[in-house]
């Protein structure tokens, strides 16, 4: 008896299985070279509810039991499970996102999780299934010649041909179409291909010599010289799992037979073929997130300082750089006083939001004198009241965003230069509001970098005290994972 061959190829885990040979007729020869190649060797998975489940439930809590083959029942992300209907309960097909830890939330149990929710209510008892389908590839070289009307026989280890849900005692037929059934030479099932219970009968429409290495395919249509199946239909399912050990394979024996027209055996053998559990393999990017503020020089134009304002001829005039934390208005007077900043997003996220808020008027702490706030005033709500325009020499205080990511879903920022409709605001709260001004926001993976430039402008009227005035800006960035 020769022993099992296995080779694990990620990622498809495909296991050639050679076959153990033997002689069960003193008369008939072994078939050499025979093996059933399957395209997945991972089993079935199959466990019973452990508790009801009800409509619009998002996961579901299955036995985990390890001398009854659940213990094996794995799930993997995207698969296609089926809740089967039960007494007065409607089938119901889900696509699983996760499975927990064995032994959660109880002993012997595990929470299979969804990416819907189950339209029907199921029983504690009913079945979750998920059938693996594969194609399975036969290749054996005749010993003996088979005749024209000879007869190609595969007996596989089941109990119904047309079984529809995993069967621990072999692989289901799962109504299996002779037309998903076809040979290399075309000739070796030229004549018929019938499936019967759990037999496949192929007859020769042309005699076989001795030493023609044939090929097999089930659950395909069209199969090469090289026994590769290049029309797939998968259609058998594989067995659950029975094995206790994880890791270890299930062994299933097919048999292989060539018979003359009358059916007298020629040469026979029995293949192996193994299912064992796909491997799982996982790795984490971590998520990430870099927000830089970096200060504009004194004498830029804005549109060219961030291409992506798009028409904002403003220019920085205070006379003093910007830095990434200092913002210096230089000496206001009737005339637009403006200064700028770069805020720079980059996340491996799905976008990012940017929000700000300051920390009251721009206001002199000695006289408690206070430029008012363009918008109008004191946030009400988050982006309320919205960035409005401003009129030079009439005192305000307030910034301005632009480029290709600026937030415009509550009111509009403006565009063009400041005397040509650009749009301001200080957001800012009192008590214990936590409301914000949304500067910009971006959908998309990964978005890579993306920079908003925030203008500050100062105007003020002939009658505005001497003195310091300032105010404090908070930039939050957050990434949408």
């Amino acid at each position: 008896m020769a022993g099992i061959i296995k080779k694990f190829i990620l990622p498809s885990f495909l296991i050639l299985f050679v076959g153990l040979f033997f002689t069960s007729n003193a008369h008939a020869a072994t078939l050499s070279n025979a093996s059933d190649t399957l395209s997945t060797s991972r089993p079935s998975a199959a466990a019973p509810l452990a508790t009801n489940q009800a409509v619009n439930d998002s996961q579901a809590t299955v036995i985990d039991l390890p001398t009854t083959g659940y213990n094996s029942a794995l799930w993997l992300a995207s698969d296609s499970a089926v809740l089967q209907a039960d007494s007065g309960q409607t089938l119901s097909t889900v696509t699983v996102a996760s499975m927990s830890a064995a032994n959660t939330p109880s002993t012997n149990q595990r929470i299979v999780f969804f990416t819907n929710t189950v339209a029907n209510a199921h029983h504690a008892g009913t079945a979750l299934i998920t059938p693996v389908t594969a194609v399975h590839i036969f290749k054996f070289t005749a010993t003996d010649p088979i005749p024209s009307a000879g007869k190609i026989i595969l007996t596989f280890p089941t109990v119904a041909n047309n079984t529809a849900s995993p069967s621990a005692s072999g692989f289901s037929f799962n109504n299996l179409s002779n037309t998903n059934v076809t040979c290399y030479p075309a000739s070796a099932c030229g004549s018929s291909i019938t499936i019967s219970g759990n037999q496949i009968t192929l007859v020769n429409s042309a005699g076989q010599t001795s030493g023609t290495t044939i090929y097999v395919a089930v659950g395909c249509t069209t199969i090469n010289a090289s026994g590769a199946c290049t029309a797939p239909v998968p259609t058998l399912i594989n067995p659950i799992k029975t094995v206790q050990a994880a890791g270890s394979a299930d062994s299933w024996t097919v048999g292989i037979q060539t018979t003359n027209s009358s059916g007298s055996l020629i040469d026979n053998a029995s293949v192996i073929a193994a299912t064992i559990e796909a491997v799982q393999v996982q790795g984490t990017v971590q998520p990430y997130i870099t927000f830089t503020i970096s200060g504009v020089n004194t004498g830029q134009t804005i549109s060219t300082v961030n291409a992506a304002c798009t028409g904002n001829s403003d220019q920085t005039n205070t006379g003093i750089n910007s830095s990434a934390t200092f913002v210096n208005m230089g000496s206001i007077g009737s005339a637009f006083n403006l200064a700028a900043q770069n805020l720079a997003v980059s996340t491996n996220g799905n976008g990012y939001t940017l929000s700000a808020t300051s920390s009251g008027n721009f206001i002199n702490p000695s006289s408690g004198y206070f430029f008012p706030a363009a918008n109008g005033g004191v946030l009400t709500g988050i982006d309320t009241p919205s960035p409005q325009a401003v009129t030079a020499g009439t005192t305000s205080f307030g910034i301005h965003a632009c480029g290709s990511d600026v937030y415009t879903s509550s009111g509009s920022w403006g565009t063009g230069t400041t005397g040509g409709g650009n749009d301001y605001t200080n957001p800012f709260n009192t008590g214990a509001n936590g409301y914000y001004q949304n500067i910009a926001t971006y959908n998309g993976t990964p978005p890579g970098t993306r920079t908003t430039t925030v203008e500050y402008e100062a105007t003020a009227a002939t009658n505005v005290p001497a003195g310091t005035y300032s105010t404090v800006f908070t930039y939050v960035a957050t990434p949408v994972f």
